[in-house]
């Protein structure tokens, strides 16, 4: 059984330790080498009540984070969030993935005042790609050829869900 709770200053190493984890397959980050946790302060103080990050824990471990981060830094999009999921890579394969983007829509439909939620995935990520499609996302666009990893051209899709309309 899984839990959540807030991130706090005191888990970004961790959450930093996750995200890493999962750099060199070049199939699931924008980064080509592992980031510091300095380099993730600034980006920590920008989750908040409207748009939270939360750490998931199973026996007493963080096994992974979740954010639902702000879309654009335009009111227009206020209602908007891009959704992250990071989980340790020993902990892949074992329906995890379902359990926080049910808790994540729980939390949007009880707590949150979001509309949309956004996620970016790119198209060599299946597993991904199919989780999001499995709990109700949508695939509403490709953005072919977007960004340079590794010397390669990847393309990211794009997948939404609403939310409270």
């Amino acid at each position: 059984m899984l839990s959540f709770r807030r991130a706090t200053p005191n888990d970004l190493s961790r959450i930093v330790a996750i995200y890493n984890s999962a750099v060199p397959s070049h199939d699931i980050t924008d980064d080509e080498m592992p980031i510091t946790v300095d380099s993730r302060q600034e980006w920590l103080n920008h989750f908040n009540d409207r748009f939270p990050i939360w750490v998931v824990i199973s026996d007493s471990t963080i096994i992974g984070w979740c954010s639902l981060g702000q879309f654009y830094p335009h009111q227009a999009y206020q209602f908007s969030a891009e959704i992250s999921i990071y989980l340790a890579s020993d902990t892949q394969g074992r329906g995890y993935g379902k359990q926080i983007l049910n808790f994540i829509d729980q939390q949007i439909t009880d707590n949150l005042d979001i509309k949309t939620v956004i996620a970016y995935v790119y198209e060599n990520n299946l597993p991904s790609q199919k989780l999001f499609q499995k709990c109700g996302y949508q695939q509403c666009g490709v953005l072919p050829q977007i960004s340079i990893i590794d010397g390669e051209l990847r393309t990211l899709k794009i997948f939404v869900k609403h939310f409270n309309l």
